[in-house]
């Protein structure tokens, strides 16, 4: 009879254990996991949306595709939050300009989504086309220095 009273126990209290462990997860299903600055990584978190008007043509800019002259470039902003932004263009072998925000000394609040007022023609020539986006959470002066949130984007597109 002890032995059977312990059996029962020992059932008993792996039974319960089971229970504890094995419970059902009763939080919903998570829909969007990584927004926001949750993560240690902030890689690719804020970028822009490039898109090219060819004649009358508009749609966005493929990977690999050479831009042409009289070519028009539209940008979108594309980040999880607010974000301070400056975008600068260099064509050719010219010197790069700042293009967004034109005329002011500091970056510019831009929201998720948000076109951008500018649109660059390509100039005549050879060469390459860079345009530089620079991201950061606080605002920055356009030639000072940037803290450690700043996020550096380089796109880099052939000319015909």
């Amino acid at each position: 009879m002890k032995r059977a009273l312990i059996l029962v126990v020992v059932l008993a209290g792996l039974w319960g254990l089971a229970l504890i462990v094995g419970r059902a997860n009763t939080g919903g299903p998570v829909v969007s996991p990584y927004v926001g600055q949750k993560g240690a990584s902030r890689a690719k978190a804020s970028g822009l949306g490039v898109s090219l008007r060819r004649g009358a043509d508009v749609g966005p800019l493929a990977p690999g595709t050479s831009l042409r002259a009289g070519d028009a470039l539209h940008f979108t902003v594309r980040a999880e939050g607010p974000r301070y932004l400056i975008v600068r263009m260099r064509d050719g072998a010219g010197d790069a300009t700042t293009i967004f925000p034109a005329g002011a000394s500091q970056a510019a609040l831009v929201q998720p989504g948000e076109a951008l007022p500018v649109t660059p023609t390509i100039a005549p020539g050879a060469g390459k086309v860079v345009v530089t986006a620079v991201f950061a959470d606080h605002a920055f002066a356009l030639e000072g220095a940037r803290g450690g949130d700043t996020e550096v984007i380089d796109f880099v597109m052939e000319k015909e």
